[in-house]
């Protein structure tokens, strides 16, 4: 049931109140009308529609607020949802970023390592051929070495925008622009 659908029962269902109201004071000048003993019967019919239509009241009123609180729970179920989608996609996301750096990193970290091998065994030749092999050597063992710096600066650039935006998230959360340098004690429960 809409919210429109809901509100268009409630207006009927207080059209009916109003009617019943309306009754019930022709009833209650009636009543003023008649002797003590008529307005004592009269008395107890009014009550007993008063009684009727607070009861009516009360029914109506729970039908009204349990609608309202299934509304209000499924859209919470909704952006339950949603929340859980978005940090299921960043949760794959960081995944898929961490399994390339680190293919990256260790694919040249290897490299590095065989080129040093290399380096240990060719220092024992010191002629001049093994000497310009050594240099030679010594160039790549620098390449590679760039290469993980890259490597760790492209990491530290998307540690620091994933830092961006969970600060937003705690800055939407809480509304503080400044973070503790230490995280806040834990609150008693």
């Amino acid at each position: 049931m809409t919210y429109e659908e809901r509100i268009a029962a409630a207006q009927a269902k207080m059209e009916t109140l109003k009617t019943k109201m309306a009754s019930t004071a022709e009833k209650a000048k009636v009543a003023h009308a008649m002797k003590k003993e008529e307005i004592a019967e009269a008395i107890e019919g009014i009550n007993a529609d008063l009684d009727e239509l607070d009861a009516t009241i009360a029914e109506d009123y729970a039908e009204y607020e349990a609608a309202v609180n299934a509304q209000i729970d499924d859209d919470i179920a909704t952006v339950e949802g949603d929340i859980a989608a978005a940090k299921e996609n960043i949760r794959e996301a960081k995944e898929r970023k961490d399994s390339k750096i680190y293919a990256l990193k260790l694919k040249a970290q290897m490299k590095a390592d065989v080129l040093k091998e290399k380096i240990a065994k060719r220092r024992a030749d010191r002629d001049q051929a093994a000497t310009e092999c050594y240099i030679l050597d010594l160039l790549d063992y620098a390449e590679c070495c760039e290469q993980i710096a890259f490597a760790a600066a492209i990491e530290a650039d998307l540690t620091l925008l994933e830092a961006a935006e969970v600060a937003a998230e705690y800055i939407e959360k809480y509304g503080e622009s400044e973070i503790a340098e230490a995280p806040a004690e834990e609150v008693a429960e």
